[in-house]
C-alpha cells in the first residue's frame, strides 16, 4: 500500500543493522511509543 509506514519494520534491516533491539535501545519507553504515535498517526493521514 502505498504511503503507509508500517512501524514494524523498525525491528528490521537497514534498522537491526545498525543497532540490533532499534528503536528501545535508541529511544526510552516514552520516546518509543511516541515514535509509534507518530507514525500511526501518519498513517491515518494518507490513508483520509
Amino acid at each position: 500500500m502505498h504511503g503507509e509506514a508500517k512501524p514494524g519494520l523498525l525491528y528490521e534491516s537497514p534498522f537491526t543493522d545498525v543497532v540490533p533491539q532499534v528503536p528501545e535501545q535508541v529511544f526510552d519507553g516514552a520516546e518509543t511509543s511516541r515514535l509509534f504515535e507518530v507514525i500511526n498517526g501518519l498513517n491515518r493521514s494518507a490513508m483520509a
